[in-house]
């Protein structure tokens, strides 16, 4: 949740968009995708905050398109100044405020992706444009009860069996009744490299913070992801925090199956 609209949920959708070997889904398909994820860290409030989201998301594909809708289960231990926020990241609303334990289902997310293979272009192009349907708590702290949006592009070339990307989205938050809100500028950069039927990623994220209260969220992040049947595909993941706006580190595990 922290690290990127529920990290958890849709690093599995992300890898396919930046990497051919996960993006070899048919038109037409359907898969689900759940898993844990856990991630620790104080984001500048001086009381560390753990929290641990179990994903659900949904994605159908069909032609250069791609729906997605994602659907997490929360698990909040610390600060209680540190409330769900999407794909912006945490929001600090009181750096003082006291220790709580806080549970219950987080916001839907729904997303459209537009992906051209590399062959037409001669690099590959990924436009997305994602909505924060405000389903979380917010008098627990799980959401801060407004609708977010945001849009990103995506830029890959391969190279053998290595492939470097970039990308950029910005995102237009909500205001809650209380404080404001910023909107806020994210990019990415990394490459992934193809190992047989396997994927190995790695990258530098950073997103602007989305209050004065916190600071711009800097990280890197690691993904191994491989087949273990035709339907079924396995991902383990971490995350380092280089800055006060992100965790200090965070891992995770899901599984997506194929329907079909």
């Amino acid at each position: 949740m922290m690290k990127k609209t529920v990290r958890a949920a849709i690093v599995v959708a992300s890898l396919a968009a930046a990497t051919p070997a996960l993006a070899d889904e048919m038109p037409g398909s359907l898969s689900f995708t759940t898993g844990v994820d856990y991630s620790k860290g104080d984001y500048g409030t001086g009381l560390d905050t753990e929290i641990i989201v179990v994903p659900l998301t949904a994605r159908y594909k069909t032609g250069d398109v791609r729906f997605s809708a994602s659907l997490p289960w929360l698990h909040i231990k610390g600060a209680s100044s540190i409330v769900g926020g999407g794909d912006g990241g945490p929001v600090i609303i009181d750096p003082n405020a006291p220790r709580t334990t806080r549970s219950g289902l987080g916001d839907v997310t729904l997303g459209v992706n537009w992906a051209l293979p590399e062959e037409r272009l001669g690099f590959g192009l990924d436009l997305g444009a994602r909505v924060k349907v405000p389903t979380a708590s917010e008098s627990k702290g799980l959401g801060t009860g407004k609708v977010d949006t945001s849009v990103s592009a995506e830029l890959s070339k391969t190279f053998g069996n290595v492939t470097p990307f970039v990308s950029a989205g910005y995102r237009f938050p909500g205001d809650p009744v209380g404080f404001n809100l910023h909107n806020g500028f994210s990019a990415s950069a990394g490459a992934s490299v193809v190992a047989g039927k396997s994927v190995v990623i790695a990258s530098y994220d950073y997103r602007e913070a989305t209050s004065d209260l916190s600071d711009d969220s800097q990280e890197i992040f690691g993904a191994f992801s491989t087949p273990v049947s035709d339907r079924l595909n396995f991902t383990v993941y971490g995350s380092g925090g280089l800055s006060d706006g992100a965790p200090d580190f965070g891992v995770g595990a899901m599984i997506t199956l194929k329907a079909f």
